[in-house]
């Protein structure tokens, strides 16, 4: 029995009334959409290499932001084309925007949470309260941050895990920043030295140590030491010194610490603890009986006759 093939004209591959029209239109967008995203992509990139080759600092952040943005935006407009040009589409498009607020209203409830992410996302990139390879503390975790998306920002700790953090509730948080504008750091050191010690003594060996520390900022002003506070039992002193940032400022207090405490036991000053006093129950004075003024005296002596 001959097989018989499907009369198909060029025409219907043009055609997008046809399946096949529609079908060959929605992989030429697709292709051009594709293509139009790459060349976009390298236009960026190479303005942003042309914005670095001229001394001019290129935001990362921004940069990434961009980059996501405008793959959306082509893909958004090559199927708002693809919809215009296929009649079908065409008349459910204009279904669409005139019932546009009822659509609104329910993909607004729909995907609230998604939506909100999205548009605190935009935000983060235009007002930029941190960005990409800043150091910031939030939710007690500190950390780097490597990447914020239209959805959510990643933040690596110090222990090498990270922090996924929706955009929305990045949004109302309190965020300690300490990269922007000035990456310097002050390390505040506290240490206690017994009520005997000479203060000048203890303050010029911690300003030498302060002065060998190999973290401190030499540009900035030089390390000092200021008596604190009166505890109970030490002089507590306070040692400021200027770092490079806070990551090197955790690396000197933990120096100066260290180096503090060989020093102060070559030169004898002493670093005092609390002493505390126990007292078992079992070595407690006996109770006193009702009616017992006080514990029982010694007894009067008595005299004896020959």
């Amino acid at each position: 029995m001959p097989v018989t093939w499907p009369d198909i004209s060029l025409q219907q591959f043009v055609d997008p009334n046809s399946y096949l029209g529609a079908t060959v239109l929605a992989m030429a967008m697709l292709l051009c959409a594709w293509i139009a995203s790459a060349l976009l992509t390298r236009i960026i990139r190479r303005s942003s290499w042309v914005m670095g080759r001229l001394g001019h600092q290129v935001d990362e952040t921004m940069l990434r932001q961009v980059m996501r943005l405008k793959g959306v935006l082509v893909y958004f407009c090559a199927l708002v084309v693809y919809a215009s040009l296929v009649p079908g589409l065409r008349a459910l498009m204009g279904t669409l925007m005139a019932s546009a607020g009822i659509l609104a209203l329910v993909v607004g409830i729909s995907a609230r949470s998604t939506l909100a992410n999205l548009v605190s996302g935009v935000a983060l990139a235009i007002y930029r309260p941190f960005r990409i390879g800043d150091r910031v503390q939030l939710d007690n975790e500190y950390g780097t941050v490597e990447d914020i998306t239209l959805r959510h920002t990643i933040v690596r700790t110090w222990e090498h895990k990270r922090l996924v953090i929706p955009n929305e509730k990045i949004d109302n948080m309190t965020i300690v920043n300490y990269s922007i504008v000035d990456p310097r750091m002050l390390c505040r050191v506290e240490l206690g030295v017994s009520y005997d010690t000479d203060l000048d003594l203890a303050r010029r060996l911690i300003l030498e140590e302060a002065q060998r520390c190999p973290y401190r900022l030499a540009s900035a002003d030089p390390p000092w030491v200021r008596v604190a506070e009166f505890k109970d039992s030490a002089v507590g002193l306070r040692l400021g010194l200027w770092t490079r940032d806070q990551d090197e400022a955790w690396q000197a207090r933990f120096w100066m610490l260290e180096q503090v405490k060989k020093r102060f036991d070559r030169e004898g000053v002493e670093i005092p603890f609390p002493y505390r006093t126990l007292v078992y129950k079992k070595d407690l004075p006996p109770a006193r009986e009702e009616g017992q003024a006080g514990p029982p005296g010694p007894k009067p002596p008595t005299e004896t006759s020959a």
